[in-house]
């Protein structure tokens, strides 16, 4: 379906299946536990972990900490943990290929489940951004640690899934890439600094993502899943530090790449840099021919500066509902100069492809001591973590407001949104949970939705 028209009054509300064939820990922490048994190929799960299989399953048992030693290393900021992304999650099970091959491949099997599409749909939701690291179709290299398993097996047994549902698409996004583009644990490895350096200073590495780009939609195009995977993002967040004419170079190149494969009305979608403003030059963008079914795609969080933690509940909607941060969406694109923003474009478009109600606590802080929990007890604090009713009021409150900017149909240029994230494990991030927002999104809650801002 082409969302090129800005006129359209069709939106894509959509969600991220983050933390599945891209792992995050703070997502699902207890699959990062990792113990010598684990390495042994003798697989333990924990109470109320997301992606084990069944209790009634042969050879499923609960780990014992007291038999099972936990793998711990010294991570990039000098402590000694579990692994805390893919890289170290490869390194774990580095000589036990077959053991980490067999862990991770029950986490793609369970975290995500056909009941949770269905759910999905039933709640509205019209697309499915499913991040996937550089080496899901095998592209590791040298002394790289990363893990294929069965990722590619899985993603089209989703394809088929959201094929036989009906009435969803599928836009999957490269999260990851060679040399790390910003330096967080979602690009495969975290980095002690934040930055763009690893991937656009080394041209072998920008050279090598493209290559990927075009085996990937090779692999679609074999699959034969383009009938579902209908859209594409080039890179999930190069950091602000890009140099922008080796980031805007490879865009163009990667749109040329998947389109040939693809066809010319394959929707792409590419990151802002943190800075959307940056592509509303009076020239990027425009060409309705090259950037026809385009989109520039924004992540908007309000919980990643100190300032936003501070922020009352009543700040954060009055945030939200102010045009200086909901209109963010204006920052990008029109034909006049950025300071007129009244004739949109009829070239690229705009998406908000991640956001979420998280809005006071930093995912990483409360994420140690789960970690350590589990080490020391075999179990994690705050999974049973219950919202109170005020702060459930709250946070649907929160996302309706989001909802009504993100659309942004006056604008001319928003066109939809993909929550972060379908759900995670436990109660301790329930703030990033939709399960647990679904009515928020629902079409029936999206049409009231306006009175939170306009009453």
């Amino acid at each position: 379906m082409s969302l090129s028209s800005p006129d359209s009054p069709y939106f894509i509300r959509g969600v991220n299946l983050g933390g599945w064939l891209v792992m995050e820990r703070y997502i699902t922490p207890y699959s990062f536990a990792v113990t010598d048994c684990h390495q042994r190929g003798n697989h333990c799960w924990y109470p109320g972990q997301i992606d084990a299989p069944s209790n009634t399953t042969r050879g499923y048992k609960l780990c014992d900490v007291k038999k099972c030693n936990a793998v711990l290393s010294e991570n990039v900021f000098n402590k000694t943990d579990y692994p805390m992304d893919e890289w170290h999650m490869g390194v774990a099970f580095e000589k036990h290929p077959k053991a980490g091959e067999e862990w991770l491949n029950f986490h793609f099997d369970n975290f995500v489940k056909k009941e949770d599409i269905l759910a999905l749909k039933k709640a509205g939701i019209t697309h499915l951004r499913v991040p996937l690291p550089h080496w899901i179709v095998g592209d590791v290299r040298g002394d790289e640690p990363y893990i294929v398993a069965d990722r590619w097996k899985y993603f089209l047994r989703l394809c088929e899934w959201v094929r036989e549902i009906g009435g969803m698409e599928i836009w999957p996004n490269l999260h990851t890439a060679p040399g790390s583009q910003n330096g967080f644990d979602n690009s495969g490895i975290e980095k002690l600094g934040k930055t763009c350096s690893g991937w656009w200073m080394k041209p072998e590495n920008v050279q090598r993502t493209l290559d990927v780009l075009l085996e990937l939609s090779v692999a679609i195009k074999q699959a034969d899943v383009s009938d579902v995977v209908t859209g594409f993002g080039l890179l999930n967040e190069p950091f602000g530090d890009c140099d922008q004419f080796v980031y805007r170079q490879f865009v163009l190149n990667g749109i040329t790449i998947m389109r040939r494969m693809l066809g010319n009305d394959f929707a792409i979608y590419i990151s802002d840099l943190f800075q959307a403003h940056l592509f509303n030059d009076g020239e990027w963008g425009l060409d309705v021919a090259q950037f026809h079914n385009t989109f520039l795609d924004s992540h908007y969080y309000n919980v990643f500066t100190p300032e936003q933690r501070k922020m009352s509940p009543e700040e954060h909607i009055e945030q939200v509902c102010t045009p200086g941060f909901g209109n963010r969406l204006w920052d990008c694109c029109f034909y006049e100069e950025p300071k007129d923003h009244y004739l949109p474009s009829r070239g690229m478009q705009r998406i908000v492809a991640e956001w979420s109600a998280a809005f006071d606590a930093m995912p990483g802080e409360v994420l140690k001591p789960i970690m350590k929990s589990i080490n020391e007890y075999g179990v994690a604090i705050l999974m049973d973590r219950q919202l109170s009713q005020d702060r459930m009021d709250f946070l649907k409150q929160f996302i309706q407001a989001q909802i009504v900017m993100y659309e942004a149909k006056t604008a001319g240029v928003g066109h939809g949104w993909f929550y972060w994230n379908f759900k995670m494990e436990g109660g301790a991030f329930a703030e990033w949970d939709m399960c647990k927002w679904h009515c928020a999104v629902s079409p029936f809650c999206v049409r009231l939705c306006h009175q939170t801002c306009f009453g």
